[in-house]
């Protein structure tokens, strides 16, 4: 693993973006490494821009970085994949379910709402690695469409290959007990095998 990773998450509130970045956390302390995290929250309980920041490493001292630094975008909503893509580096990897949930803003009309294939080719047009995942599908298949992050942070694991399956699993049991915990585990797993079938790494 390189020296740090910086992973950004983009969604809106109510999809488990936090979620997601809190089960990455646990992973990398499980394994040794230092981890640092923060959010900005644009009214997150009602759905609006939800954006976290994990950075994983030997040593991490800020819990966010800049424009341009983001080795990893993992998108839960595409709008605000696009909306963030200025954080991505030149060589960064945008792994994204192909959903359209538009923040409060959009509904409000203060921002322009995106429809799914204008965003869609507006990112192939600006992003070199893309890969779109069906993680509304997957997450059904899983047993629960709220699931779609974890299938994100499976394709991200099959991608990056940062964690064991030992580590991640324990992280989502200790976020999620029970039967969340059992679904989450399944959607992490559809994500993995996706990305193992059906995407060939760029590097």
């Amino acid at each position: 693993m390189m020296k740090v990773v910086n992973i950004l998450i983009a969604s809106v509130g109510g999809q488990g973006g936090l979620t997601l970045s809190r089960v990455i956390a646990i992973a990398a302390v499980m394994e040794g490494y230092s981890v640092r995290t923060g959010e900005t929250l644009g009214m997150a309980q009602r759905f609006g821009s939800v954006v976290s920041y994990v950075r994983v490493g030997k040593e991490v001292n800020s819990p966010t970085f800049g424009y341009g630094e983001a080795n990893y975008i993992l998108g839960l909503e595409l709008t605000e994949v696009l909306r963030n893509i200025q954080y991505l580096s030149g060589n960064g990897k945008v792994i994204t379910a192909n959903v359209v949930k538009p923040p409060i803003s959009s509904s409000l009309g203060i921002a322009k709402r995106l429809y799914e294939n204008d965003i869609l080719n507006e990112l192939t047009n600006q992003v070199k690695n893309l890969i779109i995942i069906p993680a509304k599908e997957l997450a059904i298949k899983a047993g629960n469409v709220r699931a779609m992050n974890m299938v994100i942070l499976g394709a991200f694991n099959a991608l990056a290959k940062m964690f064991s399956e030992e580590s991640i699993t324990k992280a989502i049991i200790t976020l999620l007990p029970g039967k969340k915990g059992k679904t989450s585990i399944n959607a992490y797993k559809l994500g993995y095998e996706y990305v193992v079938r059906n995407v060939r790494s760029k590097g």
